[in-house]
This record gives structure tokens, C-alpha cells and sequence, in this order.
């Protein structure tokens, strides 16, 4: 009895030393990885919402003969150094959410202020779905241009002004939307936009 009792063997220190070594490598390994995974994960957000509302834009330069300025939506606006939070689109009683009066000569004559030229999302037709983890607008322009070139419709401290002058009226030949976050806390907001002549683009690659 003694003899077999001697024959049973466990883990030395050393060994387990070993494998908790090992777990934390791969933890170190791995955790990082997932967490940006999911970070990624939450850009598809602004991009679906994008292109969604460049369909919505240009339906509206269809019906109406020119494209829409719309203020930044929801009002919480990302901040460097800090994580955004996600936002209830769907508040009750959010200015995106109610549609602004066509004047009585009808949109798409004279500018933003007027009431003919800049509106709201709920004008375009467009909806977020419950909770976003980014600020969307959109502006209009004097010039055509690609998503991630012309004046800053949202923050983004990154984007390169294109020549041309902003312009909100009837005569403007282009629109860019975008969206704005930070998922991570880190001192860069990211940024995607989507313009009349591309789809939806990331304005500062890498960044979250």
C-alpha cells in the first residue's frame, strides 16, 4: 500500500510556472487581437449607414434637383482622448428626427438658413436603427468630389480641404457625408465619408 501511495506523481512549481507562463502569452497574443477584431466589427456600422445615405442623397438630387445639407446627428460629438458612448438614434423629440418645411417656393432655392437647402435626415429618408456608435452629416458643395476630400462636414482633423468653395445652395454639384468616432479613447477620432462619386471610404486607416 505504501509503495503504490509512493508511485503517485503531481505538477512541480516549475511546470505550472511553465503553463501559466504560456497562458499569458497567448492571452497577451490574443486579447489584442479580439479587440480589435471588435473594433472593426463596429466600423461596419458606418459604413452600412453610409451608403445608405448617399442612395437617400442622391434619390433626393433626383426628385428635387439638388443635393441636401444635413446638421450633425446624434448632437454628441466625438472628442479626442475620450471613448465614445453609443447614442440613441431614435430619441423622442431629436431634431434629425422631424422633418424640416419645405419654404414656400420649395426646396433647392437659395441657401442653407433659408430652409430649402439644408434639412434634416428624416427629409432624406434616412434611419439609423437603435443605438450608433457614430455622428453623421452630410454637406453639399460647390465642386465634385471623392469621399475623403473637401471641407470637414464632421471632426476630422486629417481630411485635406479640396479648392472650391462651400456652397449650400441650389448650384451645388456634390455632397459628402460622414461619420465620426472614437472607439477607442486614443488622441485621433476616426472618420469614414461617403461622397457622389465613391462609396464609403476610411479617412484616417487605422485609426478607431
Amino acid at each position: 500500500m505504501f509503495k503504490s501511495l509512493r508511485k503517485q506523481e503531481g505538477f512541480t512549481l516549475i511546470e505550472l510556472m511553465i503553463v501559466v507562463a504560456i497562458i499569458g502569452i497567448l492571452a497577451a497574443i490574443a486579447i489584442p487581437n479580439f479587440l480589435q477584431y471588435q473594433m472593426k466589427s463596429r466600423q461596419s456600422e458606418a459604413k452600412t449607414n453610409l451608403m445608405a445615405i448617399k442612395t437617400s442623397e442622391v434619390s433626393w438630387q433626383g426628385e428635387r434637383g439638388c443635393f441636401l445639407t444635413v446638421a450633425l446627428a446624434p448632437l454628441v460629438a466625438p472628442a479626442a482622448g475620450t471613448k465614445m458612448q453609443p447614442q440613441n438614434w431614435n430619441q423622442a423629440a431629436q431634431p434629425w428626427l422631424t422633418p424640416t418645411p419645405a419654404a414656400a417656393t420649395g426646396w433647392c432655392v437659395g441657401g442653407a438658413g433659408v430652409g430649402v437647402s439644408a434639412g434634416t435626415f428624416a427629409n432624406l429618408g434616412f434611419q439609423a436603427t437603435g443605438n450608433v456608435n457614430y455622428q453623421y452629416a452630410t454637406g453639399t458643395y460647390a465642386v465634385s468630389y471623392t469621399s475623403c476630400l473637401g471641407p470637414t462636414a464632421a471632426p476630422a482633423p486629417l481630411i485635406t480641404a479640396e479648392t472650391g468653395a462651400t456652397d449650400v445652395g441650389p448650384t451645388a454639384a456634390g455632397f459628402r457625408a460622414t461619420a465620426a468616432s472614437n472607439l477607442d479613447g486614443d488622441a485621433v477620432i476616426s472618420v469614414w465619408a461617403s461622397a457622389d462619386s465613391t462609396g464609403a471610404s476610411d479617412c484616417v486607416p487605422g485609426v478607431f
